[in-house]
């Protein structure tokens, strides 16, 4: 016989123990997690019965998981209990509009705690009052907020620190632009010391790297003999001249590469100018053995900023977003709930043949497209983990045209073309299930006098490909590469937010797949999507193409 599935999520082991020992008595199946985000992967993979919740949590705290936890439609009817030791005054109300459904204080009543965990399974639910919620709903707002402004300063921090490291190469690349032509370091060395030697005039000079370690370049003068001959006058020595040997590090931002060591003769009492001009010459030797090992380097960098920018610029938009849809969820979602729910309540009630049947239908399908933009705005805002599962795509495409016929097609025939033994690919099948229905929709609407809607799988080594072909109107060339952004659409007004493709195009990349366009206007468009079979990687391909 089954037994009731609780989840715990709890950083301390002791009170994990206690609330273990606890409720075992009553024959309930524990699960339990140590942070926020294991609780939210066990949540979905364990679909517990009730949720106990510590507010306290690392890293993302419990008022943020309950967010989180709420935004999952198979969480939705889940309770979700804060049990938490915080005592201050608003405690229980920040937890209920975040999310919660109950409020258990600690430290735990042995007693009575097995008894609050049953009421609440049967279904008690604890509420703010509709007067006192804003303020804590606004306070909740300012907490997420300020957690996605923590990480835009996090990036920008980075972006900077990019920046400035790409300006310093660029000036070290232009500083020895002549010589840091040759990637090779040894290659390098081997033409600039000679160089270097014939200017400054030593008998001997070699460089000995610590990075790549153990590489050593050494040179030596052609005139050494001739120039050691002035040591010597006559048989004795020369108390004009004498030969040094300096050993310099070579250091670039207080980092040791190595050592330049520099034999020459030079005049007495000169070796302190000497000296000087050396450690010029060990400077630019170790600028030009750095940007030597690190002009690949720069490429690297290069893109990483880039990558950088591209996130700063989507988490701002998703921090307005975010911050946007959760006033929208609250100022629209409550009516239309009433809405939806009394006119239903009509549409029973009134005789078959009662003529109000037809405007009241209209109310529920406007009511149920203003929901729809609500819940697109909600999936674009959120940042949701997928649980990966070995998935045929055909059987997921044959589910998703079973709905598209049921739900009318106006004139559309719709040919199925599915691959024998399509190899099985690892993704969410409810998240897939978004994008192919998604795919469908836009091609029926592309079709507004009927026409003929392909859908076929095929496979090659490296990957599974959906293919999704309609003969509709057509996308424009201009818009071809803006499709997937947020909010574009190339739908009437009314009939679309212009997120349904760029929340496809999210998913499908959490994968590791693409998805291409090919369209013409007045013969129709085709969508690819590319998944990756286990264990391989798909490079990234251009988004749209005529």
């Amino acid at each position: 016989m089954a037994t009731t599935k609780i989840l715990y999520i709890e950083d301390s082991a002791e009170n994990r123990m206690l609330v273990r020992a606890l409720l075992a008595r009553e024959k309930y199946t524990i699960v339990e997690a140590e942070d926020g985000l294991s609780g939210i992967e066990a949540a979905l993979r364990e679909q517990p019965a009730l949720i106990l919740l510590d507010i306290n949590l690392p890293g993302i705290d419990g008022y943020e998981v309950g967010v989180a936890l709420r935004s999952f439609p198979m969480l939705r009817g889940t309770p979700i209990i804060a049990v938490t030791a915080y005592a201050m005054e608003g405690d229980r109300e920040r937890t209920l509009v975040a999310g919660c459904d109950g409020y258990i204080a600690k430290p735990l009543d042995a007693d009575a705690f097995p008894r609050q965990v049953a009421e609440f399974l049967r279904g008690k639910r604890e509420r703010v009052d509709e007067r006192k919620e804003a303020p804590f709903l606004r306070e909740l707002n300012q907490r997420l907020v300020y957690r996605m402004v923590r990480q835009i300063e996090e990036l920008r921090r980075l972006n900077e620190h990019f920046v400035r490291r790409a300006g310093q190469l660029e000036a070290l690349h232009g500083a020895v632009q002549g010589i840091t032509s040759e990637l090779d370091v040894r290659t390098m060395l081997e033409k600039l010391l000679p160089a270097l030697g014939r200017a400054i005039g030593i008998t001997q000079m070699s460089v000995e790297l610590t990075e790549p370690a153990g590489l050593q370049v050494s040179v030596k003068s052609e005139q050494a003999a001739q120039m050691r001959s002035v040591l010597t006058e006559d048989g004795e020595a020369n108390q004009e001249w004498e030969e040094v040997e300096w050993v310099l590090p070579l250091v670039v931002q207080q980092r040791d590469l190595g050592v330049m060591v520099v034999h020459s003769i030079v005049p007495a009492g000169a070796k302190g100018d000497e000296e000087q001009l050396l450690k010029i010459v060990a400077s630019q030797v170790a600028i030009a053995v750095e940007n030597a090992r690190l002009y690949e380097g720069v490429k690297r960098q290069m893109a990483e900023l880039r990558e950088t920018q591209s996130q700063l610029v989507h988490a701002a938009k998703l921090a307005a977003l975010g911050e946007m849809a959760a006033q929208v969820a609250h100022e629209i979602n409550n009516p239309l709930t009433s809405v939806l729910g009394f006119a239903s309540l009509l549409i029973e009630d009134l005789p078959s043949d009662n003529a109000m049947h037809e405007p009241i239908n209209l109310i529920v399908t406007e009511a149920t497209r203003a929901r729809d933009i609500v819940r697109d705005l909600l999936d674009f805002s959120r940042q949701r983990p997928f649980v990966p599962q070995e998935v045929d795509l055909n059987q997921v495409l044959k589910e998703v045209i079973g709905l598209v016929r049921h739900q009318g097609i106006h004139g559309v025939t719709i040919e199925e073309r599915y691959a024998e033994a399509l190899p099985v690919v690892e993704v969410d099948p409810g998240r897939m299930k978004q994008v192919f229905l998604n795919l469908a929709h836009n091609a029926i609407q592309a079709m507004p006098r009927g026409g003929f809607l392909t859908v076929r799988t095929s496979a090659a080594p490296e990957e599974v490909m959906v293919i999704v072909t309609d003969t509709g109107t057509g996308i424009a060339s201009h818009n071809l590469v803006r499709i997937f952004e947020p909010f574009f659409t190339t739908k009437p007004e009314v009939s679309g937010t212009g997120l349904g493709l760029s929340v496809s195009l999210g998913i499908v990349r959490q994968h590791g797949g693409t998805i291409e366009v090919a369209s013409e206007i007045d013969k129709g468009s085709t969508f690819t999507v590319r998944i990756p079979r286990p264990g391989r990687v798909i490079d990234a391909e251009p988004l749209g193409c005529a």
